[in-house]
């Protein structure tokens, strides 16, 4: 899904946050937004899905990507989860600065599947108090918190962009394990090949695992069954082109590998809770 939330407020004011956010809901979906996002994992047992990439997050894991990316969180219902996170529009930091330092902040968020940063328990208070500061500042809009935000935001990336460029020396990024260097690979081949009319046995074959071992891992590690990843991602694409493009609805469903339009209509509405037509109607008038 379109995270319309994210969405609506990056359209207000350019910048959304929340401070050590402990809400639970019993669907985390696969979803994208506008904008850039930081991520800050603070309590807690969750993986992350960016992508083709699963992170098994700790304590003081940070991640940044672009909100364009599929991705979903998979938290453990036995423990508190708790988060921190920002999205923004680029636009926020190519104003307030020179380019040339924009240009090297906002590169924080090219990569394909994420980039992850590890911070110590030592720096862990100064990225929290980032946090807390600057939503303080938003839910306040006290005189000048315009300005403050932005400020704030780019303090933190400045300070994220610095301990980048220590990340190897800093930081030991853990292997992943068995499973999830195989969900990785399954995770590879439907991004690659999601408009295919793909099969559990023809998955099976391509990688060369075991069908019944390759459903486990992939629903123990993403929260999902391959079926509604693969459905889940096409949908996020053909809610790409339903709003990118005036290409009809039959044109988008047969580019996407559906069987028929009915077939496309009928999983879009399962999956966005409107039907193709009104989902690219309503969110033309929001615009």
């Amino acid at each position: 899904m379109i995270h319309t939330p994210t969405n609506i407020a990056l359209r207000q004011s350019g910048i959304y946050a929340r401070a050590n956010a402990c809400d639970w809901q019993f669907q985390w979906p696969l979803h994208t937004h506008e904008g850039l996002e930081v991520y800050y994992f603070i309590q807690g047992r969750a993986n992350y899905v960016i992508g083709d990439n699963i992170y098994d997050l700790l304590p003081g894991d940070m991640l940044l990507f672009n909100g364009d990316k599929i991705h979903r969180v998979n938290p453990s219902q036995d423990v508190p989860y708790i988060r921190s996170y920002v999205n923004f529009m680029p636009a926020l930091i190519e104003q307030c600065m020179p380019s040339e330092m924009s240009k090297k902040l906002l590169s924080l968020f090219e990569s394909p599947n994420g980039l992850l940063i590890r911070w110590s328990p030592e720096e862990r208070e100064e990225i929290e108090r980032f946090f807390q500061t600057l939503c303080s500042e938003i839910e306040k809009e006290t005189f000048g918190y315009e300005w403050m935000s932005v400020t704030l935001l780019s303090q933190m990336l400045v300070r994220i962009y610095r301990k980048s460029k220590h990340l190897m020396e800093l930081s030991r990024i853990q292997q992943p394990s068995h499973s999830q260097a195989n969900v990785k690979r399954i995770l590879q081949y439907l991004n690659q090949n999601y408009t295919e009319n793909i099969s559990l046995a023809d998955l099976s074959k391509a990688l060369h695992l075991n069908k019944y071992y390759m459903c486990h891992c992939f629903k123990e590690v993403t929260g999902y069954t391959i079926n509604n990843y693969l459905m889940s991602k096409r949908i996020e694409e053909a809610k790409k082109l339903l709003l990118s493009s005036d290409q009809p609805i039959g044109s988008i469903s047969e580019q996407l590998g559906f069987n028929t339009s009915i077939h496309f209509s009928r999983t879009f509405k399962q999956y966005a809770g409107a039907s193709p037509q009104m989902f690219r109607k309503e969110t033309a008038d929001r615009q």
